[in-house]
């Protein structure tokens, strides 16, 4: 058959190359009807020639690639296919049952090969990726796996580094993990910090299913010690332009900051998240991921362009305050799940305008015994139970253009007691003005979290309220440098030496300043 392949592009060739007139067995009967084509031109017979070289080079290649090549052949020398002659303007006709009775008196019968082994090691490496077959254990002498073909996964880097100069003790007001203690020599008022380094990996496996995900790489401020934490990890379904349903751990979607602004930092306008939308285990006190099911989708309503969606998950981890930095991966707390429904509007008449609101509940069973300080004279929740009914009710509204930004949240936690009919309240939010001024893009942002210090389940998010003023300066498409100034109104608890949070409350006034060069790759 390669013999075949080969003389029709011979054929081909010559026909091409000069007053040639090709006759196959198909066309004998009707050959003095072709005409002939003269090639003047020089240019087009080396474009033909170099085809020919690739003809055959693919065709050596394939041969080689076979399992059948590794068996010395049985034809004799004299009965292969020829290299191919160089086309000549002026060939006579060539007969394609010429060549193969050639081929059939030179070729003697062929004694049966012999069988050969399972090819191993890097030959059975490389003649599995000719296959397009997995090889991830080819070369140990397993079995490989078929595999459907896919699109090539997309990968993006995040990284940041950044420096902090405060007039408090950076130990002190940033210790967001409760029950683990911060050694005396750590903190100070100044220090370099190593941010996330965030991939981001994302693949269009059909044109109705995608895949994505984020793996962070991040160092503890407890210990300085590095750690990988799978952030994002969730599959797709889009039926339908407008919508869609997605299962895994994905990024609630509680407000606008949320759903726009992930981890890497490269993508928001100031060093830090506000400290309402702060992650789980940075101290923020919303349920930033979900680990479920989420669904949204397009309202028929004209230029009003409204969006619902819905989700459905595990919810925070709750039985104690260490336990609650990370949302419930595998086991649940409890059999209720958490529940959030929202809408928003983008209406066409106004680009970069968006107003939304949601409703999240669940229920928090944090287990006493186990919450930091039980069983001491400061202990600071004496009034806790082990089951609280939560709600949060967010609203935003923002208008976003390449060279402005406008941004105002407000959420509302509201945790009732089991029992009780006294809801405990935490409020946080922002708001948010930035402008290109030439080269640079100046930002004020101004913010609030009120927990209230009764809440075992908010309370050791602390208090923070205050200005920030800062500038960002886009040194390049994929580089940016930032500087900033905050002014904070801090409280939080008492840290006793094993790190739990106790009474009484601290009330101190935090001036900060801080830069960052932050970047993607």
């Amino acid at each position: 058959m390669l013999a075949a392949a080969v003389w029709v592009g011979q054929a081909s060739i010559a026909q091409q190359a000069g007053n040639t007139q090709v006759v196959t067995p198909r066309d004998q009967p009707r050959a003095a009807a072709v005409d002939t084509r003269t090639v003047d031109t020089r240019t087009e017979l080396e474009e033909l020639r170099a085809d020919l070289k690739r003809i055959e080079a693919r065709i050596d290649a394939l041969e080689s690639a076979s399992p059948a090549a590794a068996a010395p052949s049985a034809t004799p020398v004299a009965a292969q296919p020829a290299a191919l002659p160089t086309a000549q303007p002026a060939a006579g006709p060539v007969s394609a049952p010429a060549i193969a009775s050639t081929a059939a008196v030179a070729s003697p019968a062929s004694p049966p090969a012999a069988a050969q082994p399972a090819p191993a090691g890097p030959e059975a490496v490389r003649q599995a990726e000719a296959a397009s077959v997995d090889t991830m254990d080819a070369g140990m002498g397993g079995q490989t796996i078929d595999l459907p073909h896919l699109p090539e996964m997309k990968f993006r880097g995040f990284g940041d580094v950044r420096a902090f100069l405060a007039n408090q003790n950076l130990a002190v007001v940033n210790s967001f993990d409760p029950g683990v203690s911060t050694p005396s020599t750590q903190g100070g008022n100044s220090t370099f910090a190593l941010g996330i380094m965030d991939l981001f990996i994302t693949s269009r496996i059909t044109n109705k299913f995608s895949y994505l995900s984020e793996v962070g790489f991040e160092a503890s401020p407890i210990d300085n010690n590095m750690g990988v934490d799978l952030e994002r990890a969730q599959i797709t379904f889009m039926p339908k332009d407008g919508f869609s349903i997605s299962a895994g751990r994905t990024h609630a979607m509680l407000g606008y900051y949320n759903t726009a602004f992930h981890h890497g930092t490269w993508f928001q306008t100031t060093i830090d998240r506000p400290h309402i939308f702060e992650f789980e285990d940075s101290g923020g006190p919303l349920p930033i991921h979900n680990v479920g099911l989420s669904a949204m989708g397009k309202v028929p309503s004209g230029a009003l362009g409204l969006h619902w969606f819905t989700e459905v998950g595990n919810g925070k981890q709750t039985y104690s305050l260490v336990a609650s930095t990370t949302p419930a991966n595998v086991l649940a707390d409890h059999t209720g799940k958490s529940t959030n429904i929202g809408m928003y509007a983008r209406p066409a008449k106004i680009d970069g305008l968006q107003a939304g609101f949601n409703w999240y509940q669940a229920s928090l069973v944090p287990v006493i015994a186990l919450l930091p300080g039980y069983g001491t004279p400061q202990f600071a929740f004496f009034s806790a139970v082990s089951y609280y009914q939560q709600n949060i009710y967010m609203a935003h509204v923002v208008y976003v253009q390449p060279k402005f930004e406008f941004m105002v949240e407000d959420a509302e936690l509201r945790d009732l007691p089991h029992g009780s009919s006294r809801p405990l309240y935490t409020s946080g939010g922002y708001a948010q003005v930035s402008r290109v001024l030439k080269a640079v893009r100046p930002y004020v942002r101004y913010q609030w979290l009120n927990p209230n210090f009764k809440d075992p389940n908010n309370a050791w998010a602390g208090r923070w309220v205050g200005p920030s003023l800062g500038v960002r300066w886009d040194v390049n498409d994929f580089v940016a440098w930032k500087a900033e100034y905050s002014h904070y109104d801090w409280k939080d608890f008492t840290i006793d030496a094993s790190g739990n949070q106790i009474l009484p409350v601290l009330h101190k006034t935090i001036e900060q300043l801080g830069t960052q060069l932050t970047y993607t790759f």
